[in-house]
């Protein structure tokens, strides 16, 4: 917007020429590249608003930027200073850190078992303006697993993803009348291989209530003959009673074929 004598204004639309897909790397970037597209068009721009992520809720890193006449005229303003006087101009560019690459970035690394500490220094070595923190990461990572599970329960999604990855598996119902499923075991076929070379000394611990559903999973681990450790399977029992001890050391039994 430019004023042109006291009274009257020429409104003119220069959204198209601050429109760009262009990436920037700071946030004085954003800023120097605005006041070049802003000197080409005759419009002074200037920062209106800089907030860096503190700490704070709710306070995240953003430049707002603005014409130099934004804001309402002041009557106390010398007549002299005409160019300078505001007229409530309405541009306004916002300028936010982008997060799609970090994204990316941080889908790909979930899916090579990356910490998510690790996720981070790796982020931040590739963008030392990252403003992204470990809590961030982990809320990244649950909206991906959201999306990737779609319509499917988690229940479902854990057995289809048992069946994509190869994994033998079976599971029992609490009854046969009922759609719950009380008990699930599953093993990966290197597991079963190494099981029968190594099937003399076998570890087995159950953790407890460290699980959202708090149900016991069941670790079994196996010793080779130079004494390194192996996972052999795993299950996720409804309680620790005999009969579920039971029924899951049994079909760790029927993987050994010898």
């Amino acid at each position: 917007m430019a004023q042109i004598g006291n009274t009257s204004q020429i409104l003119v639309d220069t959204t198209n020429v601050f429109t760009t897909g262009q990436k920037f790397a700071t946030p004085d970037v954003v800023l120097t590249w605005a006041r070049d597209v802003g000197d080409a068009n005759k419009v002074s721009i200037i920062i209106t608003r800089s907030d860096k992520k503190n700490g704070i809720r709710g306070r995240n890193d953003k430049l707002v930027l603005g014409c130099d006449k934004g804001g309402k005229y002041d009557s106390s303003e010398s007549s002299t200073t005409t160019a300078s006087k505001k007229c409530n101009c309405p541009f306004k560019i916002r300028a936010a850190p982008s997060t799609d690459d970090e994204n990316k970035r941080v889908q790909d690394l979930t899916k090579r078992k990356v910490a998510p500490r690790h996720i981070v220094l790796d982020l931040k070595d590739q963008n030392p303006e990252s403003v992204v923190d470990a809590t961030l990461v982990y809320r990244k990572r649950h909206m991906m697993q959201i999306q990737e599970r779609g319509s499917r329960t988690e229940l479902q999604h854990l057995l289809q993803l048992l069946d994509d990855a190869k994994y033998v598996s079976c599971n029992r119902r609490k009854d046969d009348d009922s759609d719950v499923l009380s008990d699930i075991f599953w093993a990966h076929p290197d597991s079963i291989k190494l099981l029968n070379l190594f099937p003399i000394v076998l570890v087995m611990d159950c953790t407890y209530k460290t699980n959202k559903y708090r149900q016991p999973l069941l670790e079994i681990t196996g010793i080779t003959s130079t004494n390194m450790t192996f996972a052999v399977g795993f299950a996720y029992m409804e309680s620790e009673k005999t009969n579920n001890y039971h029924w899951a050391l049994g079909k760790l039994k029927e993987l050994i074929t010898k």
